[in-house]
């Protein structure tokens, strides 16, 4: 089955989403290596040409609180460590000497290689400053700037310099080289805008996608949920509207049946916390499918059987409706297998159902370390359902059920332990229909991943004046 969705996040959900998400950065270590331009200065009216510049930086961040009326966030390094290295600085140059009228040529050339300079500890300051950035499918941080300083003579020269070319220029080089890194704002302020460009980028694994398809965890490995986004309206400040199919398979039903539901076409209603709107029959459409004659099988334990456990804990009872019950220890544990060969039929919508099924369930008994097959039931059944979901968990809760049992021993059980066949199922079905009168089955659903490492929470069911469901999401 194909079903229509509208997913709605608004904005201020988004931002708290990726406010959310930034406390990551403050969780691990931001490690950058950054590549810088070739420079070129003038020494002593030389040229000297700085290359291969790069500097490599570790530190944490932190980061004060975040008030309700502020909206960016200011990160500040915590230990500082750094690594400057630079491949060569080189001097290759023509100088022109005129001495007593006579031109001369001089080729100046000299070169010092694979210079690295460490940063001492508490010399040097990182900081940025991001905002959030929601866009139509996208939510993320903007980096509004950055800044990087540290004091005069700060950098130490780690190891040996290998130098070569023309004496003396050798200490040259290695000035210009010292004359950078004493200057700090000298070196960052023309590089800002690359290192801004740097952290945005590093800044894209704290971002949420909303434009992709997603599979569902669901608790039934026969039934596969695809949720694909088709179409997206960015509302402004209300935030993102967000439409697409969600693709149901049903792996075990045999028979080409394909449904497509639709959405009225009513505008959502407007609401601050997130919700997915469902068409007025996803629930129905969905159980009728998941519920089709021999595709399903549920195992309960006796202990979860409405009315059982009573019978269980009386012998007195057991010697009247149920006696082979008395050759097993008052806490026992049954086990049914309830099943069906024909279509569940589930009629209503929004919260509201009926539920009618000719069930079926073999039950098996503890013997020995295992469970061998003690009775067979037909469990004609039919109820009231109203559906209710609170904190991700939904419940369905019976009311007005009728059932119908009838019984009979397994015939291997027969042959093997001659049981008392004596079985009231009158009683047994009676004490049955009144616990169940008014019982809720819980079961929680699953998550919805509205995007890569963020799934929502189903939190509470609603309706709309046209019946569609809209689930609310929470984070």
């Amino acid at each position: 089955m194909e079903s229509e969705f509208e997913l709605k996040l608004p904005r201020q959900f988004q931002q708290s989403l990726i406010e959310e998400k930034w406390k990551t950065l403050t969780t691990r270590e931001f490690s950058a290596n950054w590549q810088f331009p070739d420079q070129r200065v003038v020494s002593q009216e030389i040229p000297v040409d700085i290359k291969g510049i790069s500097i490599n930086i570790k530190t944490r961040l932190e980061k004060p609180s975040l008030s309700g009326s502020q909206s960016a966030l200011e990160l500040s390094s915590k230990g500082l460590a750094a690594e400057l290295k630079i491949a060569e600085v080189v001097v290759d140059h023509v100088v022109e000497r005129n001495v007593g009228g006579i031109i001369g040529r001089f080729r100046v050339q000299a070169q010092c290689k694979d210079i690295v300079l460490n940063l001492k500890s508490g010399e040097g300051q990182f900081a940025m400053k991001v905002t959030p950035n929601v866009g139509s499918t996208q939510a993320g941080a903007n980096v509004d700037f950055v800044a990087l300083s540290w004091n005069p003579g700060a950098w130490v020269v780690a190891g040996n310099v290998q130098c070569s070319g023309a004496e003396g220029f050798s200490d040259v080089l290695m000035n210009e080289v010292t004359k950078i890194t004493n200057d700090s704002a000298g070196f960052v302020e023309p590089q800002k805008e690359l290192i801004k460009s740097y952290v945005q980028k590093y800044l894209e694994g704290v971002n949420f996608d909303f434009s992709g398809s997603r599979k569902l965890v669901m608790a039934r490995p026969d039934i596969e949920v695809t949720m694909s986004v088709q179409d997206f309206q960015d509302l402004g400040t209300e935030g993102l509207l967000a439409k697409g199919i969600l693709e149901v398979t049903f792996t075990r039903v045999t028979e080409d049946s394909r449904k497509t539901l639709k959405l009225d076409k009513e505008t959502a209603a407007a609401s601050s916390s997130a919700s997915l709107r469902l068409p007025k029959d996803f629930i129905n459409v969905m159980l009728s499918e998941a519920y089709k004659g021999n595709t399903w099988l549920h195992q309960i334990s006796s202990g979860k059987l409405p009315g059982f456990s009573t019978i269980m804990g009386s012998r007195f009872v057991q010697l009247f409706i149920w006696p082979e019950l008395m050759n097993y220890s008052k806490s026992a544990k049954f086990m049914f297998d309830l099943y069906s060969d024909k279509d569940v039929q589930i009629t209503g919508e929004g919260v509201q159902y009926s539920v009618k099924a000719s069930m079926y369930a073999k039950m098996r008994a503890p013997k020995s370390g295992t469970y061998v097959p003690f009775m067979n039931f037909s469990l004609p059944f039919a109820s009231k359902v109203t559906l209710k979901l609170d904190d991700g968990k939904v419940q369905a809760k019976f009311v007005n059920p009728t059932l119908g049992m009838t019984g009979s021993y397994d015939s291997t059980y027969i042959s093997r332990y001659s049981p008392s066949r004596r079985f009231k199922s009158s009683t047994i079905r009676d004490r049955i229909i009144d616990s169940l009168w008014g019982q809720s089955v819980r079961m929680t659903l699953p998550e919805i991943p509205v995007a890569e490492g963020l799934s929502l929470q189903v939190n509470k069911l609603l309706t709309t004046g046209s019946s569609d469901l809209v689930l609310q999401l929470t984070p």
